[in-house]
């Protein structure tokens, strides 16, 4: 087995981590039953946008710093935001009609943003509806494709192509282990990966995939010691990923083979994944989606933000106006560095992840009055590690000193920056400090 100070990401996995902010739009059905999982036997006429703006979507996200974004075509209702050929149970049932996916491409087009799909590997419409083919004990046979799938895998590889040919350039392809109903329906996760891999080789394959994992959790953070080289056993993870340490001393040990698998954080803007007006004024505040950008970007993750478009088709105001101040805030606080001599509140490390991730653990020291005084310390940076301080601090110098590292002399770039929304210690973000310490 290869030392982890050998693993280098791939060039898709490089990319991929340097976009850092990647939208995610839950849209569908749910978005007009106030539900987030649908049945499966929903009706399609109730899906009725009438002023669908896909362009509106890519534009407020573009002018907020966001490289790519994801729609989930099915969710695990079944209903397809394209005319699929191989269901009937797709917008082309609809009163609206509109190929979401088209629209969507052509604005990404447009606009330089990324474009990504979520295929929901489950499908409740396939499960219930008469003839469907989602755990029907079909026999895997021969298929187009060359593989040897069953009925479902054979529906899902076909939706696959249609997808990733149809759609230009796709980024990015998110799978969900999310089963509502624990029907036993076994997934050709190969096959799948196989033809993802032939008809759009430049994309990652998240979630389940084998370019991009699960965090472990969907509120908005990533580990304070987050790896992106990872041990596996037997071809799994060690452990699983919502563990607390997915890449310490104990899993290194148990690994017979190490990869490349750096961590995703999605979470959503709102309590919910999609749209609810009584959600409204629910919408996370700035404060609080910069402590996630902090937590997630700044913990050596990507961030998968959800924004849900409302019944019209359009992201609703509130979203528009967080999206907006939450871009920014990122350009004007962490884009741009402060200056020294000057007050900083967060530092901010990089690694050239090109040459793999090596740093253990660091101090970031200040030159205060004369003198060098510790301002933070930490474990892993990766592509990107962020540092809240207690307090603001004025030095007229700071320098990283690492203290423990897989390779000699990792290469490290530091900045430091003033982002006012910090809170103070023992402070939620976005909540006021108390008058005093009770």
């Amino acid at each position: 087995m290869i030392e982890p100070s050998s693993v280098r990401p791939s060039a898709r996995q490089l990319a991929w981590q340097q976009q850092e902010l990647t939208a995610f739009i839950h849209f569908g059905v749910n978005t007009f039953t106030d539900l987030e999982w649908g049945t499966g036997l929903d009706d399609p006429a109730v899906y009725d946008p009438r002023e669908l703006d896909c362009d509106q979507w890519v534009r407020v996200l573009v002018d907020a710093g966001f490289k790519s974004v994801i729609l989930t075509a099915k969710h695990h209702d079944g209903f397809c935001l394209w005319p699929t050929r191989y269901t009937t149970h797709n917008i082309a049932a609809s009163p609206s009609g509109r190929d979401v996916m088209a629209e969507l491409s052509a604005a990404c087009a447009e606009h330089g943003l990324g474009l990504g799909f979520y295929l929901s590997p489950a499908d409740l419409y396939q499960e219930k509806a008469p003839g469907g083919y989602y755990g029907n004990g079909s026999p895997a046979v021969a298929s187009e494709f060359g593989y040897e799938v069953d009925d479902y895998n054979r529906y899902y590889l076909n939706q696959l192509r249609e997808l990733l040919t149809q759609y230009g350039p796709i980024a990015e392809v998110w799978l969900d282990g999310a089963n509502p109903t624990s029907t036993a329906q076994e997934y050709a996760f190969d096959a799948w990966f196989d033809l993802i891999r032939k008809l759009a080789p430049s994309a990652t394959i998240a979630v389940g995939g084998p370019d991009v994992r699960w965090v472990g959790n969907e509120d908005g953070f990533a580990r304070e010691t987050e790896w992106s080289v990872v041990p596996f056993a037997s071809g799994r993870m060690v452990v699983e990923e919502t563990a607390a340490e997915v890449a310490g001393p104990v899993q290194l040990a148990a690994a017979d083979e190490l990869r490349w698998y750096p961590a995703e954080v999605d979470v959503s803007i709102r309590p919910g994944w999609f749209y609810h007006a009584t959600e409204d004024d629910a919408v996370k505040s700035l404060p609080v989606l910069l402590d996630i950008y902090r937590k997630s970007v700044g913990r050596n993750a990507v961030l998968l933000l959800n924004i849900p478009p409302d019944r019209r088709g359009r992201f609703a105001d509130p979203d528009v106006q967080a999206l907006s101040a939450f871009g920014a805030a990122i350009r004007s606080y962490y884009d741009a560095p402060v200056e020294l001599p000057g007050s900083f509140n967060v530092v901010s490390l990089r690694e050239d992840i090109a040459a793999g991730q090596q740093v253990e653990s660091f101090v970031v020291e200040a030159l205060v009055d004369g003198s060098w005084i510790p301002a933070a310390t930490g474990t892993t940076i990766g592509h990107r590690r962020l540092i809240a301080l207690d307090g603001p601090v004025t030095a007229d110098a700071v320098r990283v000193r690492v203290l423990a590292a897989r390779a000699p002399e990792p290469l490290v770039t530091l900045t430091v920056h003033h982002d006012p929304t910090v809170p103070l210690p023992g402070v939620e973000p976005g909540a006021e400090p108390s008058e005093s310490p009770a």
